[in-house]
Order: structure tokens, then C-alpha cells, then sequence
């Protein structure tokens, strides 16, 4: 089948070229026909597909309509003649239950009984295997033509019947004569039996049938089309209204949205104005407390040391002033003076921030852990990835410094130094910065300690100011890890 179709695609000059080619146009047509499908709107999209669905529908409808109607038309005409045929020809064709032709006798009635009917056109007998036996067109006498369809079922003893078709060879002089016949075949039986014994045609003349049949046509037709209309104006009235809706809700989602949008641009406005807020207070809280540390170290560090300065001048009075062994009161004086000045000069060393604003991240972080370890005599372990980021904020910088540098007093506080680790890590965009030790961990993790430090709780406070999180771990007799992440953008 594929050879011979390809022959005749080259027979007619298309080759696979210009098929293909043909295909494609197609194709694009196709696109550009979805593409204004979806162009279109909601009840145009239905009304659209339901003209169609229901046209199709309707088409069909309307055809069944209309052919039952000429059926029954048909039907009834070929009930009238069978009626004709069953009074005045079937008398005439009894000699057939004995013989094979007709008599003279037979015949000749039958010639008049065709002379004297106007619509009838003219008569056939048929007898078995498709012989006719007698026709009004002598010439057709005797010849055996094909057994058609409705010839075979006539002889099973129904009656068929069709209008204006003629379309069986037998037929040739019927269709020359131009006129509206209806072509009614009638089983022939044996009086008194149900025995078939011939098969009685005739061709009738109904001028007036094609009109009224046209006429059942139309008004068939009209009628389905009303409906069809009525029913689509129906369903697109409805759509149509709910696709006014659709638009509606649509309308008032997208002015929705955009009040959101604007909400939210303004939501966003006001988070970046709350953290340069925090900046700032951060900035401000640094120089409070660089002042704080300088004026400590200033003023009553200075003015204690002063004080020792002078006890150190009275020394070689010390023994008059206790003849009889006592301590001295001096000396008493002078170690509580030397005790505060110690105290004084490590509050302003934990407040006064050393000079980190040029430094790095990781500089800034071994500044903590050298000043730590200067200060207590303890040892850290420093691990800082190489991949830290170099450029963050200031203000992000000195809040991990503070972090460090709180974490590692926690660490020297209530585990004694014991296994005070800084580690940093810097992945996918998250930067991680742990102080851990290995004592006997906190008592109490949110409880401030004022008198060693800027406590855990100010320094939670601050690290979410600046959009991070504290994470605090502690386990008795297992240590203390306090995190601090940043998403970094």
C-alpha cells in the first residue's frame, strides 16, 4: 500500500518534498490558529467550541431528522402501491405458482391494467435469479440481470422502496424518462400461502413528492437550526456572565496584588531603614562604650594610681605607724588600691575596642583570641576557614569580635580555659562563627554578668539586630558552644 501510494503522489507531481513542505505550512497555520484561540477571551473561547461541538451535533441531528422523514414518506408511498399491486396485480401473476411464465391472458390484463393508471410508469415481474418475466418494456422480457438488495429482501417477503435513485443497471430506461419515480418492490404470493412466488416492481410517477419532501427538509432544518441557535445563545448568555465575573475577580486580584506589592515595597523600606537603624545604634553603643573604657581609664584608673604612687612615698613611715607588730592600715590601703586599679584597667581593656575597623573579619577574630590569651594566660585553638569573607560590615565585624571576645571570658570563667576553641566557616552563603570550650557549662545562659562582661543576653540582642542568630549549647560537665550565623547576601 505504502509503494503504491508514493507512486501516486509522484504520478500527480507532489513529490516527498513538497509534501513535507505542505505538512509544515499546515503546521504553522495550525500554531497561529491556537495562538489566536488563546488570544481570545473566556466566553468567546466556549462560544466558539460550542458553535462548533453544537453545529457538528445538530448537522447530525438534522440529517437523522430529515431522512427519517423521507423514509416515512417513502415507506407510506410504498405501502399505497404495495396496496395497488396486492388488489389488481397479484390476481394476474398466480400462474406463476405452477409455471415459469405467463399466459397470454395474464399478460394482456396486465397491459391494460398499466394503460389505464396514470402514475404508474411501468411494471416488472421478476422471477427467481433476477429473470423478469413480463415488463412493460417488452424488450426487457426475459433478461436476467444481478439480484440487488432490495430485490433479494423482497423476496424474503418484505417491501422496499426508494425514491428518485434508479440507480441499478436494470434501471436504464427508467432514468432516461427524467421523471420523480418511486421504485416500490412487492413480494407476490400464492393465494392462500405465504409462499413467494414472484416479485411485482413498479416505478410510480409523484411530481408533488420531491417538493414535499424538500419542504420537510426545510422546515427540518429551520427547526434544528432554531434550536441550536436558542441553545447557544443560552449557554453563552451564561458563560459569557461568568466570565464577567471571572474578569471582575480578576480585576480586583490584580489591584489586590498590586496593593500588596506596594505593602510590601514599602515593608521592604522600612526593614532597611529599621537595620540602618540598628547600624547605627550599634555604632552609637560602640562609642558609648570606647568612651566609658577611656574615661575609666582616664579618670579613676589614673587617680588610683596616683593614689599608690603616693602610699609608695610614705613607705619608711609604715613600721611607726604599727609599733606593736599590728598590719599596717597603709598596706591594707595600698593592696585594695592596687586591686582596683587591676579591675578598673580590665573593665576599660574588655570596653575600649581596639582599632579593628580597617581589619578583616578573620584579622579581627585573632585580635579577640590574642587578646584573650594576653590577658589570661590560656591558650586557644584558632581554626578559620581561608574562605571568610573579607568585606562585611562594620558593624558586623565588631558584633563577632564582641562574640568572640564574650564567648572566650565565658570559656576562661566557668571552664577554666579548658579546651577554648574559635572555629569559622564561611558555605553557601551562611557564615558560621563557634566559641566552644570543654568545662563544667553555665549555670544559667540568659543571666547577664555585669561585673565580667557585656553578657550573653546583650550580645543575643545584638547579633539578631543585625539579622543573625545566637544558638547556645550547654550541657553539665560537657562544655559550652555558643554559635552565632549570618546569612551573608
Amino acid at each position: 500500500m505504502l509503494p503504491q501510494a508514493i507512486w501516486n503522489m509522484l504520478r500527480v507531481g507532489q513529490t516527498p518534498t513538497m509534501l513535507a513542505v505542505r505538512w509544515q505550512r499546515l503546521g504553522q497555520f495550525g500554531a497561529k490558529l491556537a495562538t489566536r484561540y488563546r488570544a481570545l477571551s473566556l466566553s468567546s473561547q466556549f462560544g466558539l467550541v460550542a458553535a462548533m461541538i453544537l453545529g457538528c451535533g445538530m448537522t447530525l441531528l438534522g440529517s437523522w431528522v430529515t431522512s427519517r422523514i423521507e423514509d416515512g414518506v417513502v415507506k407510506n408511498t410504498a405501502a399505497a402501491a404495495a396496496l395497488y399491486l396486492n388488489s389488481f396485480v397479484e390476481p394476474h401473476v398466480q400462474p406463476l405458482a405452477h409455471q415459469d411464465t405467463l399466459p397470454a391472458t395474464s399478460t394482456e390484463a396486465l397491459d391494460r391494467l398499466v394503460g389505464g393508471a396514470d402514475q404508474i410508469k411501468a411494471i416488472k415481474i421478476w422471477g427467481p435469479h433476477g429473470r423478469i418475466i413480463y415488463s412493460t418494456q417488452m424488450e426487457n422480457v426475459g433478461k436476467l440481470y444481478p439480484v440487488t438488495p432490495m430485490l433479494a429482501r423482497a423476496w424474503q417477503g418484505q417491501i422496499e422502496a426508494e425514491f428518485n435513485k434508479l440507480a441499478d443497471v436494470e434501471n436504464e430506461l427508467e432514468r432516461q424518462s427524467s421523471l420523480p419515480l418511486v421504485e416500490v418492490y412487492v413480494p407476490v404470493r400464492a393465494v392462500g400461502t405465504e409462499r413467494v412466488i414472484a416479485v411485482a416492481e413498479v416505478y410510480a410517477v409523484y411530481t408533488h413528492l420531491q417538493e414535499d419532501l424538500e419542504d420537510a427538509r426545510l422546515q427540518s432544518w429551520l427547526m434544528v437550526g432554531l434550536l441550536t441557535v436558542f441553545m447557544l445563545a443560552s449557554l453563552f448568555g451564561i458563560v459569557q456572565r461568568g466570565g464577567r465575573t471571572i474578569r471582575e475577580q480578576q480585576e480586583a486580584l490584580t489591584l489586590r496584588i498590586a496593593e500588596l506589592s506596594d505593602l510590601l515595597a514599602q515593608n521592604k523600606e522600612l526593614q532597611a531603614r529599621i537595620a540602618e537603624a540598628n547600624r547605627r545604634s550599634e555604632s552609637n553603643s560602640e562609642r558609648f562604650l570606647r568612651r566609658i573604657g577611656a574615661e575609666l581609664h582616664d579618670g579613676p584608673a589614673q587617680l588610683v594610681g596616683l593614689a599608690l604612687l603616693r602610699l609608695d612615698a610614705i613607705q619608711p613611715l609604715i613600721p611607726a605607724l604599727a609599733p606593736h607588730g599590728d598590719p599596717p592600715v597603709i598596706e591594707v590601703i595600698r593592696s585594695a588600691l592596687a586591686d582596683a586599679l587591676k579591675e578598673i584597667r580590665n573593665l576599660s581593656a574588655g570596653l575600649a575596642l581596639p582599632e579593628i575597623e580597617s581589619a578583616s573579619l578573620s584579622e579581627a577574630l585573632k585580635i579577640a583570641v590574642r587578646n584573650h590569651e594576653r590577658r589570661t594566660g590560656t591558650s586557644v585553638e584558632c581554626d578559620l576557614a581561608s574562605n571568610l569573607p573579607r568585606q562585611v560590615p562594620t558593624s558586623m565585624t565588631t558584633c563577632l569580635y564582641r562574640f568572640a571576645q564574650e564567648g572566650l571570658n565565658n570559656a576562661f570563667r566557668h571552664a577554666g580555659g579548658a579546651g577554648q576553641k574559635l572555629r569559622a566557616s564561611f558555605a553557601h552563603q551562611m557564615l558560621e562563627i563557634e566559641v566552644s570550650d570543654s568545662g563544667i557549662g553555665l549555670n544559667s545562659i540568659n543571666e547577664p554578668d555585669i561585673n565580667h562582661g557585656l553578657g550573653l543576653s546583650w550580645l543575643s540582642d545584638r547579633i539578631e539586630s543585625l539579622g543573625g542568630v545566637l544558638e547556645i549549647s550547654s550541657r553539665r560537665n560537657r562544655g559550652t558552644r555558643l554559635i552565632a550565623r549570618f546569612r551573608l547576601q
